[in-house]
């Protein structure tokens, strides 16, 4: 691909527009500026404080003990369909 001098001239003035519009602060957003995310951080705090001091869950009464096999190669294998 041939690099003509309109090509050339093309690339440097894409290039000269990017680089000034990046070189511009971009506008951060306060707290202010969003109330719907500041209200589902203020639920989501109340909430993480409602779980601290919430009752813990029961424990689990029913154990299963899983029953394994062993293969020609010493390994065990789990019996994954066994039927409750």
């Amino acid at each position: 691909m041939k690099l003509d001098r309109s090509t050339m001239l093309l690339l440097v003035i894409v290039f000269a527009a990017g680089w000034w519009t990046s070189s511009r602060p971009a506008p951060t957003p306060g707290p202010t500026d969003r109330p719907v995310l500041r209200w589902i951080a203020k639920a989501a705090k109340s909430l993480l404080w409602i779980a601290l001091v919430a009752e813990p869950a029961p424990p689990d009464a029913s154990t299963r003990v899983v029953r394994t096999r062993v293969d020609r190669e010493g390994f065990e294998i789990l019996d994954n369909a066994e039927t409750l």
